[in-house]
């Protein structure tokens, strides 16, 4: 698997292993410093997460893997909803330059109202979290104003990813070797 946690992680909760959340947990981590290098790590996570679910999809229908259910389910409705807001923004973009039959025709790409109750939703969602993480770090409330836009680069970024990501797993040949290079994370 090119992503061997995400491997693990599935392999012992099909096993009827416990993951569960430690909040006081610490662990360092280099983020490429590059749109590109960030937009290939998120390609490479998007595969491998295609791959695990490819290889433990037989696994899912058991009763004892019923734990799984949920985590199976949401990202099987991730992967849907990626291709349906690419093949929206593919008609929109179709429709700039011809014409297309009133019931394709998309009026706009942004949000409207549903976007403010979305922008709100996650502003309330982060001043939790703000209040919660407050014990460990401090000084959250500086980057308040770019949590707005935080949901829409992050869903943006997921949604390309994912329509890469996604096909490169099942055209990838069975027994073929997981092999990737590491991007550019600030350490030569």
């Amino acid at each position: 698997m090119i992503t061997e946690d995400i491997d693990i992680s599935w392999r012992l909760q099909l096993n009827q292993w416990d993951i569960r959340y430690e909040p006081n947990a610490l662990c360092w981590i280099l983020m490429p410093e590059t749109l590109s290098g960030l937009l290939k790590q998120r390609i490479r996570w998007a595969q491998g997460g295609a791959e695990v679910f490819k290889r433990y999809f037989k696994s899912l229908f058991q009763w004892q893997s019923r734990r799984m259910w949920p985590i199976a389910f949401e990202y099987a409705a991730s992967v849907i909803w990626s291709y349906v807001v690419f093949t929206i923004m593919l008609v929109w973009l179709f429709q700039q330059f011809f014409i297309v039959p009133d019931y394709f025709f998309i009026r706009s790409i942004l949000p409207g109202w549903t976007g403010v109750l979305l922008i709100l939703t996650s502003l309330l969602q982060f001043t939790i979290s703000m209040s919660i993480d407050s014990r460990y770090e401090k000084h959250l409330l500086q980057n308040y104003y770019w949590m707005i836009w935080y949901p829409m680069v992050y869903w943006m970024l997921n949604m390309i990813t994912t329509v890469i990501g996604f096909p490169k797993a099942f055209l990838k040949k069975k027994g073929q070797r997981a092999i990737w290079t590491s991007p550019d994370r600030g350490i030569r």
